[in-house]
């Protein structure tokens, strides 16, 4: 554009020139008028080659600026997500009744079916083996490697996971299973369960102590042997996308 502005101003320029050899010697009048006349267009030309240039630097500029608040406002953004998600660690583990010890999720570790985690604390935190671990909302998993610096969580989503459960309201027991969702196994047709039910942990076994949520009854049939209950559980925690997690310390 720049260029193009420059070419037709110089054209104008030489036109004038051969315009001003041309008056001499064919008077004043026709002369002076196409003179005056591309004067005019190569002054505006200029002139809208001058505004053009103001403008370009004026919409670089505040192509800037615009790049600058969007940048402040993501770690705007940033900052007060992670605020959040301090406080609500903080207020989380004030209010606990056991010692506990957050961790962020690393990553996850690449299994096609079995869900596991590496989380930011280890044998340095006093992490160790079969520490029960849960998020916000319930039972996660247990600490199932520990290194130096970080762990490996093994979620209540994984195939070799049976974890003895207790109904809430009516205290029958079952073994929780996964096998592509979550089933209360081993509770006879004739036990009080029903939907909406809350499902903790019974406190058997050597890694959950009694009473941690684990989720709710969504569906009750009965198995095709006729002898027990199909009993679906939805988790009351997220195992898709965690952020942070609690060892707990016995």
């Amino acid at each position: 554009m720049e260029r193009k502005f420059l070419v037709s101003y110089v054209i104008l320029i030489l036109t004038s020139l051969l315009l001003i050899i041309l008056d001499c010697r064919a008077g004043p009048p026709l002369g002076g008028r196409i003179y005056n006349f591309f004067s005019i267009e190569a002054r505006q030309q200029l002139n809208r080659w001058t505004g053009y240039k103001d403008l370009e630097k004026k919409n670089k500029s505040l192509l800037k600026d615009i790049a600058k608040l969007s940048y402040e406002m993501e770690i705007y953004e940033t900052v007060k997500r992670e605020n959040e998600r301090l406080k609500k660690t903080l207020e989380f583990k004030s209010n606990f009744p056991l010692d506990i010890i957050p961790c962020q999720i690393v990553n996850r570790l690449p299994e096609a079916v079995n869900v596991s985690y590496f989380i930011s604390k280890g044998a340095f935190m006093s992490i160790e083996v079969g520490d029960p671990v849960i998020g916000f909302n319930g039972v996660f998993g247990k600490v199932l490697k520990v290194g130096n610096e970080t762990s490996i969580v093994q979620t209540l989503m994984n195939y070799n996971v049976a974890l003895s459960a207790v109904d809430q309201r009516s205290e029958v027991r079952g073994i929780l299973r996964w096998h592509r969702r979550f089933y209360l196994k081993g509770v006879p047709i004739y036990a009080d369960v029903k939907e909406g039910d809350t499902i903790v942990t019974s406190g058997k076994g050597s890694v959950f102590p009694q009473g941690l949520w684990i989720g709710k009854v969504i569906s009750i049939s009965r198995k095709e042997s006729g002898y027990s209950l199909r009993i679906e559980i939805e988790p009351f925690e997220d195992f898709t996308d965690p952020d942070v997690v609690f060892v707990i310390k016995k």
